[in-house]
């Protein structure tokens, strides 16, 4: 009698542990069919025009550590200019720009949490519209009005390349990695056209996504990849499968 409530006890615990491990694998299934379904939309940096012909003006800022750059733009489009100034010392940034940039705000904002600080410092603001096409400019230079410049002042100093919309390149493609030149992520438009994105988000390098997006042709650079024309994100997003 020993020997068979011994059996029937392994038997029992057999059936146990099958229900068990059954009802783990049906849980396994339900979590996989939870994660998929559509991935969603990128933001930020390279937030996108719906899809629609008519291109969306943008805002787009920059600081000293954009100094010397060549931007692209459309008529529109704003310019956020922010740089560290501390008119206590005397210093202040005297800035100018070219005919087709519209200034629309100029004004100092102390750092966050010093306005009461004695000698501490802030930030310089200016705000552009963008009025006219072709090559426009920001320059400046820090220094103190009553003195002779040296040459060894800071300075800023931003290209603008303003194209007529009709020279943007509008597109829907797919997101393809290429095994060349240690590996690269390009679009392949529905009509076969190659582009080679030199500003591809993080969040877009997905092989196999499809995306829209508006971009600079950028004729002025070369790439070693030599597979497509080089482009300029403006704006992209995921398209819905």
């Amino acid at each position: 009698m020993r020997y068979l409530n011994n059996k029937f006890i392994k038997i029992i615990a057999f059936i146990a542990i099958l229900s068990i491990v059954i009802l783990n694998s049906g849980c396994v299934a339900s979590d996989e069919d939870n994660v998929q379904g559509e991935l969603p939309t990128g933001e930020n940096n390279n937030t996108a025009d719906e899809i629609t012909d008519i291109v969306q003006p943008i805002t787009n800022s920059y600081s000293e550590n954009d100094s010397q750059d060549t931007i692209y733009a459309i008529k529109g489009d704003t310019i956020h200019v922010k740089l560290a100034e501390n008119p206590t010392t005397g210093y202040s940034w005297n800035l100018t720009h070219s005919d087709g940039l519209e200034l629309k705000e100029d004004n100092y904002e102390p750092k966050e949490g010093t306005e009461k600080l004695v000698g501490a410092g802030g930030f310089h603001q200016w705000e552009f519209e963008i009025v006219d096409t072709g090559e426009q400019n920001i320059s400046a230079i820090y220094m103190r009005p009553w003195e002779e410049k040296t040459g060894t002042e800071n300075t800023f100093k931003l290209n603008v390349i303003v194209l007529e919309e009709d020279e943007l390149i509008k597109g829907t493609g797919t997101v393809t990695y290429m095994e060349l030149e240690g590996g690269f992520y390009g679009i392949i438009t529905e009509d076969e056209s190659h582009y080679d994105p030199i500003n591809l988000a993080e969040q877009f390098r997905n092989d196999g996504s499809v995306v829209e997006f508006v971009a600079y042709p950028r004729n002025d650079m070369m790439s070693f990849h030599m597979w497509g024309q080089l482009i300029e994100i403006r704006t992209i997003a995921q398209v819905s499968k």
